[in-house]
Order: C-alpha cells, then structure tokens, then sequence
C-alpha cells in the first residue's frame, strides 16, 4: 500500500500543471462536419484540457458564416478555453475581423497577446503582418519581453507560420524570424506554428537558427484536420510525420512535456525540457546568495 501510496503521489506531481492540446490548419467540412477530420481530431481532446490553435481554423476561408458551419460542430466546443493566433485563411478580404469576433474575450480586439496560462506566459502572435503593423508587433514583443524579464517564468509564443521548416513553404515565415530572434534571447522554451499541412519538430535553436542545446525549440502541429498535401522536401526537422493528430503539453511550474498524438492513438514524437528562464533564475539566485 506504501508503495501504491508513492506511485501516486509521483503521478500526481508529473501532471501538476497544465494539459494542452494544439495544432492548426483545423476544420475543412466538404458536408457533413461531423465526418470530417476535425470531428475526429475534437474527439482526442480531453475534458481538462485547454486549446491552442496556430492558424487557419477554417477552409477555405475563415468568414463566419464557415466558422459557424464547420468549426462550431467540431472544435467550438473548446472555444471557452482556447487561445488562437490568425493563419493566412483567417483573414478574409483582408481582415481579420470574423476570427477575432468569434474567438472573442480569449482573443482581444487585435491578433497578438501575452495570456498567463497556469504558470506560463503564452505569447500569440500574427506572422500574417507586414510593414509598420509588423514593426509595431515587434515593438510591443520586445515591450512585453522587458516587461517579464527575470521573473522565471515559462514562456511559449505561438504563430502560424514557421521561421523554420523542411517544406514548401519554409519560406514563408521569414519575416517573424526578428521575433524569434528576441524570443529566445529572452529565454523563451517553445514555438508553435501550423502552415504546412504536416507536424514536425525541431532541436533546440539559437537566435540565428543554428542548433543549440539550450536554445528554444520549434514544433509545428498544422495537423487538426485539413487536407494534408504538403511535402517534407529538405533535411533538418528532428521528427516529421504527414498524418492528422494533434500535440500535447504539459506545461509545468519548470518543464514541459511534449507528445505528437495522432488519430489511431499512436505516439509519433515525444521530448521533454527544462524551462530556461527558471534556470536562468536559479542561477542569478545562486550567485546574489
């Protein structure tokens, strides 16, 4: 019974803090949206959990009346607890207005955020920016950044498209890379992106995209359920898989976890990490004593 008693307790500890589910790239109803992947993606997620969503929600554009349709039966139902970031197809005729009216008091009436989620800081950004929207973005980053700084917290940012990617469109996301550059100066942990219609991890990374063990990692999840065409056509990614799932954290107090989950249940990719901003702290506290 002692032992029993321990094992629990050891449970206990390791799921502390706070269950996500994530991914993008989500509902695409050709009819009936109840047979369509998104359906069956919302099946995967637990009662407990909150959501993170990386971009296009709806296919093929995110008006409201496509929102209403297809994303309502299938994943509205975790609307009440899930953080979103616009993808490409969240705008429509240029803007963002539909997506930012139906995600409502999650979202506030602009597309970046820094939201405080358990015991993390969870950073939504626009990659879809550009020209002075984009440096104004960027200022308020760096602001909130300062803002937060040594307080030894964990930090996720998320968009929808990757500064790095093995895919078509690994390019596309070149213009967040002074974002990434300030995120992981700040000790940021992880990055979530969608866009490419696949999921895939990376190690650790520096400022400049160079592999690093103590720098911050990227993982893309564009796996809700839209149709999955997009290739992997370069070498780099730690773990690629072309199958719809979804990604799991655990984001505790000093550490995450992380697990690709697809469909049929199976773990395709897993890691975990400490939180470099908590280690960081540590350190500084070492040194003042």
């Amino acid at each position: 019974m002692f032992m029993m008693l321990l094992a629990l307790s050891a449970v206990a500890r390791a799921w502390g803090g706070v269950l996500v589910y994530a991914a993008g790239d989500v509902a695409q109803c050709k009819s009936d949206p109840q047979k369509s992947a998104a359906a069956q993606t919302a099946k995967m997620i637990p009662p407990e959990a909150m959501v993170f969503v990386v971009g296009d929600t709806t296919y093929p554009l995110a008006d409201r009346a496509t929102l209403e349709s297809c994303y309502t039966p299938t994943w509205g139902q975790f609307r009440s607890r899930t953080y979103a970031v616009p993808g490409n197809h969240d705008y429509v005729d240029g803007s963002p207005k539909d997506f930012l009216d139906y995600f409502g008091a999650r979202v506030p009436q602009r597309t970046w955020f820094r939201a405080k989620v358990g015991d993390w800081w969870v950073i939504g950004l626009d990659s879809n920016l550009s020209g002075a929207a984009l440096d104004e973005q960027q200022s308020w980053l760096d602001a909130q950044l300062q803002e937060i700084a040594g307080d030894g917290q964990c930090v996720l940012a998320m968009w929808h498209h990757p500064v790095f990617s093995t895919g078509l469109h690994r390019k596309d996301g070149g213009r967040m890379r002074p974002a990434w550059a300030a995120l992981e100066k700040a000790g940021a942990d992880l990055v979530l992106n969608g866009h490419e219609h696949f999921y895939e991890s990376f190690g650790p990374k520096d400022a400049l995209g160079n592999a690093d063990p103590t720098g911050m990692r990227e993982i893309i999840a564009g796996t809700g359920g839209a149709h999955l065409f997009d290739l992997s056509v370069v070498r780099g990614a730690k773990s690629f898989a072309r199958v719809h799932g979804l990604l799991e954290l655990h984001l505790e107090k000093d550490h995450y976890e992380y697990a690709f989950r697809t469909l049929e249940g199976r773990v395709r990719d897993s890691g975990s990490s400490q939180c470099r901003r908590v280690s960081l702290s540590g350190q500084k506290d070492s040194v003042a004593r």
